[in-house]
This record gives C-alpha cells, structure tokens and sequence, in this order.
C-alpha cells in the first residue's frame, strides 16, 4: 500500500501527506478511532492523537510512530511542524475535501513547509479491496442475513417501526456486529415510499408493505441491505410492482463485471421500469461502492464515467417509491470478479408475507 502512495504522492509532487479523513486514516493505518489524524513522509509514518487514546493506538496500529499532539503548546499543528522539520517536508499535501478553513488556516501561518490540496487520493486506493477487506464484509454480510431471520420471527400486526429498529440494533450486536452510526430503517405501508426515513411510533397494519435497511459493521466494514416483505396477502399491485423491482435487480447484478462501465447497471435496471411503466417512481441512486464509508466510489448512476474493476464492493439497490402508496426496494452487497460478481447477500430476494 505504501508504495503505491508513495508513487501517488510523487505525481502530486508532494513529499509530506497530511491525512485527516478518519476513514483514510483508518484504511493506512488499522486504528479506527476517529480522533486521529496521519502524516506520511518518504522515510515516516506517523499517527497523531490525544493522550486519551495513545494507549489504544500504540496497540492497534502497526509501523506507526504515535504522536500525542495534546502534549503541544500549539496542539495539532505543532505537531505536524516538528514532523515536517525532522523529515525535511517541503511540499506538505492536505485533503482538501477534509480539513476545516481553521485547520487550513492554522498550517498555512505555521508549518515551515509550502502546503498544497489533493484530493481522493486515498480514495482511489481504496475502491478495491484487499482479500481481508472482503473478508471483514462478508462476515457482515453473514451478520444481516442471520439478523433478517431473526426479525422476520418479530414481524406482526401492531409491532411498531421503532420497536423493529431498536430490536434489530440487538440482533446486529448480539451477532458479533456493530450497529452502524443512525436508526435502522423500518418504514410501514405509505411510509415505506420516503427512502430513507426515521422509523416511528406507527403500528404495523394487515396489508401493509414493510420496507427494512439496515447493515451490521465488523471491523469498521460497512454494509447496507434492504428486504421488503407483506403483511398478510399481497395484493395484486403489490406482487407486480415487486417482482418487477426483482427483475431490475437480477438485470442490474448480471451486468457487474470487471471491465463493465459503472453506469451500465444503472441503464439495465432502468430499462425494466421503463417497461413497466414505473420510470417516473424510479430512484436514480441505484448503486454505490461501500467499504469504511457507505457511500464510496464506484458509484452505478448514470452520469458515472468509471469502469467496475475487480475486487470493488457495491451494493445494488434499485426501488420503487410511490407517494401515498408505498415502497419496495431490494439491496444487496456484490464483489466485482474478472468473469461477472459474487453476491454477498443470501437472504432470499422472493417475497415474503408475513
């Protein structure tokens, strides 16, 4: 990994990285606090936090120096200004998407080096992922699938969102995994057509549509996935527009290949709605690379100009959200392969009544 900054670094023509996205931080260095930051020279590798979690760092990170910048009479910047004298920085890159006008304020009156912007450098190495990366995510993936059975026993007539939600953050954590920052999302009958919405304290209802996201973490690996299921018997509606969002899926996941553009899942799930007479209910945000972050790069929209390239992680979520009606969306997470995608996934994409 190092060499390969380093060669990122030398066509920046930089030869100091200031590392202070916390999920950059964590993918460098293994420590997954978030208050930390990194500084990466040609012959250096530094982590720099407060003495309240040095212990932890010196612990959980390997081939780092750890620096507690708290100990400073000019804190952070301080810090990173003995580094750069000590390595001989002269050109300093900073994530521009990350670091706050103080914090740019801050360097640019101190450090002793000129600084500059870059941006997704980190980013770009972390699309593809390591065969313990993938590891860590399928372990989270196994975590959904034994949580989704679990709740499915729990599904009834008068159970409310929040209670589903809060009972899903327990299996998750019950399973060995970590509940993602924010609310698992349970969303019941017209709610279930907001997307992405607060679970409340609304009863489930015969008939309704029951629309779940959620995703265990397992060692800082994220992953997202969403069922929809029926309680009671569905309607005739309500089995169309399902099977037609399975369908769009089942396009969408058969087009992932290594080599494939990123939009092209995107225009084939698009296509069967356009069929179906659904375009217009359609949520274009069908897809997106996932790893330390949830939402990373490659991302399946329309506009995107990347190639799916082996090894990337994505989750593959096309919808249909009707206002007033309801919602159905099925997610799962795939790893791009040479020759097409394993999904991660297993839970069954049919549907389910209640």
């Amino acid at each position: 990994m190092f060499n390969k900054i380093m060669s990122l670094m030398k066509n920046e023509y930089i030869d100091g990285l200031f590392v202070s996205n916390p999920y950059n931080v964590q993918y460098i260095s293994g420590y997954r606090e978030q208050n930390a930051y990194a500084l990466i020279t040609e012959h250096g590798r530094y982590l720099l936090t407060d003495g309240r979690y040095k212990e932890l760092a010196s612990k959980t990170t390997k081939g780092f120096k750890i620096i507690d910048w708290q100990k400073k009479e000019f804190k952070l910047k301080e810090a990173i200004n003995e580094i750069i004298k000590t390595e001989n920085v002269t050109r300093l890159g900073f994530e521009a998407e990350y670091i706050t006008y103080k914090q740019f304020t801050d360097l640019y009156d101190m450090i002793k080096a000129e600084i500059t912007p870059v941006v997704g450098m980190i980013e770009k190495l972390r699309e593809i992922k390591s065969s313990d990366e993938i590891a860590n995510i399928r372990v989270a993936c196994e975590i959904n699938d034994r949580v989704f059975l679990k709740l499915l026993d729990k599904i009834k007539v008068g159970i409310t969102e929040k209670e589903l939600s809060a009972l899903c953050v327990y299996y998750i954590k019950m399973e060995g995994g970590d509940a993602q920052i924010g609310e698992s999302i349970f969303l019941a009958g017209k709610r279930s057509s907001l997307i992405i919405g607060y679970p409340t304290d609304a009863r489930l209802e015969e008939g309704d549509l029951l629309l779940m996201n959620y995703g265990a973490r397992y060692k800082g690996y994220l992953t997202d996935f969403s069922r929809t299921v029926v309680l009671g018997k569905p309607n005739t509606k309500q089995r169309s527009i399902y099977q037609t969002v399975q369908s769009a899926q089942k396009a969408a996941i058969n087009s992932i290949k290594a080599g494939e553009l990123a939009r092209e899942p995107f225009f084939k799930s698009a296509r069967i709605f356009e069929e179906a007479g659904l375009i217009e209910y359609h949520y274009e945000g069908m897809g997106h690379g996932i790893g330390l972050f949830m939402h990373e790069e490659p991302f399946l929209d329309k506009n995107s100009k990347n190639i799916l390239e082996k090894n990337s992680v994505l989750t593959v979520e096309p919808g249909i959200y009707i206002p007033e009606w309801g919602g159905i969306r099925l997610e799962d997470i795939v790893v791009v392969t040479e020759t097409g995608n394993e999904i991660l996934s297993k839970s069954t994409r049919d549907l389910l009544v209640i």
